[in-house]
């Protein structure tokens, strides 16, 4: 599958073959790290305060754009609605003009692409 990463450039994006519940709560704690919220407020079925609900957006973002999961399959890891994951990935997107915002959001998405690569079986780490 072929994605166009927000810089504008093509991006080879695979499908992983760990589940998208595991990935998804892995995206959930790195982001929750990132943002210093805990893992579980991400996941809660409840919005949470916007900080939380913000960075639940950005770990469905990533999920997304970094994994090449549906919205649908997002949703039910978060235990979300599909279009909730589609509004989400719309607000991400559109914070990517916010130059600091975005250089985190790039840095996130590096961590994904690096996780894929060393789960992929053809990564060369360490070789």
């Amino acid at each position: 599958m072929l994605l166009t990463h927000p810089s504008g450039s093509p991006a080879a994006v695979r499908r992983p073959s760990i589940p998208a519940k595991t990935i998804c709560h892995g995206l959930a704690r790195l982001v929750a790290d990132e943002f210093g919220l805990d893992a579980g407020i991400l996941i809660s079925p409840t919005r949470g305060a916007p900080r939380a609900a913000y960075a639940r957006q950005v770990a469905m973002y990533l999920a997304h754009v970094g994994f090449a999961l549906s919205f649908e399959t997002i949703g039910r890891a978060f235990d979300r609605d599909r279009t909730t994951v589609s509004h989400a990935c719309r607000v991400v997107e559109d914070s990517r003009d916010d130059e600091k915002l975005d250089r985190r959001l790039a840095l996130l998405e590096t961590m994904c692409a690096a996780f894929d690569e060393g789960h992929d079986g053809t990564s060369n780490v360490g070789v």
